[in-house]
């Protein structure tokens, strides 16, 4: 006869279930952990971003010259997206400098930001465009770079109506918002 799975009045089977549980609650735990202990390492080192102005690219055709209320439009643009930037503690933002008065993809090559933004330790660098197709219909283009590499980690392409303060504003937030959200982490 015998005790096929009875060794001293325990079932084998159940105890090695149990003591299995147990490992995997272990590795859990400590993989949890971990993750929030890279997660904390994380919010008191947040990725260093060095961010370009904005440019636009205004292809609607219009008569009538905007290029002042353009001009203040982008500057109210980049400065919504550097206070929100700077606010959300999701990045350290980087100061670059330009020969040009405005550090953007129109007067600066991509190889040129990238030499700025290196200069700065930058991790991470920020650009952007907008396109005016209508008086109704304009884009809002972002894409951030790996500084190191030069590769392009995040790029979005943004929509929003109206070429007034409002909507500008409206959709720099939104800009700054989804950057902050899902750009990746340093």
């Amino acid at each position: 006869m015998g005790f096929p799975n009875r060794v001293f009045g325990r079932d084998t089977r159940h105890s090695a279930v149990r003591r299995l549980a147990a490992s995997l609650s272990l590795v859990g735990a400590l993989l949890f952990c971990a993750t929030a202990l890279t997660l904390a390492r994380a919010a008191e080192n947040p990725p260093s971003l060095a961010v370009a102005g904005f440019f636009l690219v205004d292809t609607s055709g219009e008569q009538r010259d905007q290029t002042a209320e353009h001009d203040a439009r982008l500057v109210r643009f980049d400065a919504i997206m550097q206070d929100e930037l700077s606010q959300s503690g999701r990045f350290t933002l980087k100061q670059m400098t330009c020969p040009d008065p405005r550090c953007s993809g129109r007067s600066m090559t991509l190889a040129q930001l990238l030499a700025s933004a290196r200069e700065t330790d930058a991790r991470f660098l920020a650009i952007g465009a907008v396109e005016k197709m209508s008086t109704l219909v304009l884009w809002a283009r972002l894409e951030v770079y790996d500084v190191a590499s030069g590769q392009m980690v995040f790029n979005r392409l943004f929509t929003f109506r109206g070429d007034n303060d409002e909507a500008w504003r409206r959709a720099a937030d939104y800009v700054a918002r989804e950057l902050i959200r899902n750009a990746p982490a340093g």
